[in-house]
C-alpha cells in the first residue's frame, strides 16, 4: 500500500465502528479516471448497508483530505471466503487454516505453496508435502486462504 491508500484505510478505520474494518485499499487507474477498491469485514458479515456506509464515509474523506481529484469510482466489497492476507496480523489471526502463498523468490525451487500452517516467532510454517516449510512475511509476494464450501 502507498501512503495515500493507507492513509485512507487508517482514516476509515478511526470513523468504522468496532465490528467492521477496512483490511485493504487499493487504488488504480491514471489521472483522468481513478479506482478505489476498498476490502472491509465483520466477525458478523458484511452487508451492502456496511458497504454503502463506507463507501460514502471514504468519499468524505477524499474531499475533506484533497487525496484524488473528483474523478474516480469507489468500489467496496468483502474479502471473500478465500481471504487475503495482508499483515503478519492476518497470519496470527487465521493460523490452522489452509493457505496457499506465493513467494517473491524460490524456496527449495518452488514459488507456491498451499497448505496448513502456523506462525511461531514471526515466521510462518506451512506444512507441504510431509516437509515443514519455514517463510518469513518479507518473503510473501501474495496469500490467501483456501476454504471450500461443503454441500
Amino acid at each position: 500500500m502507498n501512503e495515500v491508500e493507507e492513509n485512507i484505510m487508517n482514516k476509515l478505520n478511526e470513523l468504522l465502528p468496532n465490528d467492521l474494518k477496512a483490511i485493504n485499499v487499493n487504488i488504480f487507474g491514471n489521472s483522468d479516471s481513478r479506482s478505489i477498491q476498498i476490502m472491509i469485514e465483520s466477525d458478523s458479515g458484511v452487508s451492502i448497508d456496511h458497504c454503502s456506509k463506507v463507501t460514502k464515509l471514504a468519499k468524505n474523506i477524499i474531499t475533506l483530505e484533497k487525496y484524488i481529484d473528483d474523478n474516480y469510482s469507489i468500489e467496496v466489497s468483502s474479502p471473500g471466503i478465500n481471504r487475503p492476507l495482508y499483515n503478519m496480523g492476518d497470519f496470527i489471526k487465521y493460523q490452522g487454516e489452509k493457505v496457499f502463498i506465493e513467494l517473491k523468490k524460490n524456496i527449495n525451487n518452488q514459488k507456491r505453496f498451499k497448505g496448513y500452517y502456523e506462525v511461531i516467532d514471526d515466521i510462518i510454517c506451512i506444512n507441504y508435502k510431509k516437509e515443514k516449510i519455514s517463510i518469513t512475511f518479507d518473503a510473501i509476494k501474495k496469500a490467501n486462504l483456501v476454504r471450500e464450501i461443503k454441500i
